[in-house]
């Protein structure tokens, strides 16, 4: 009369959710410290391979431009275009 029965998934889903929900574990601050310093060296690594590859792409970019303009500038001062008279323009 009165009491609450719960059928066999209620229970199991009661269970899972207090399993899934409940840490399994408390981390104390020393534990946190210990993992970000074991994490340190991966970070560094990390940061210096990003910094390489940009460094590269930044090189490979400067050297295209540099190209460009070298070729520009022999095409301009090249002595069959400076020989070349070029036509006056009329106003």
């Amino acid at each position: 009369m009165g009491g609450s029965y719960r059928s066999s998934a209620e229970v199991l889903y009661l269970q899972v959710y207090l399993y899934l929900m409940g840490p399994p574990y408390h981390l104390e601050i020393w534990h946190i410290a210990v993992i970000c310093l074991l994490m340190l060296p991966a970070f560094f690594i990390a940061n210096y391979l990003l910094v390489k590859k940009m460094v590269q792409e930044r090189r490979i970019r400067e050297d295209r431009v540099e190209r460009f303009v070298a070729a520009s500038v022999s095409r301009d001062m090249s002595p069959e275009n400076r020989s070349r008279k070029r036509p006056r323009r009329r106003l």
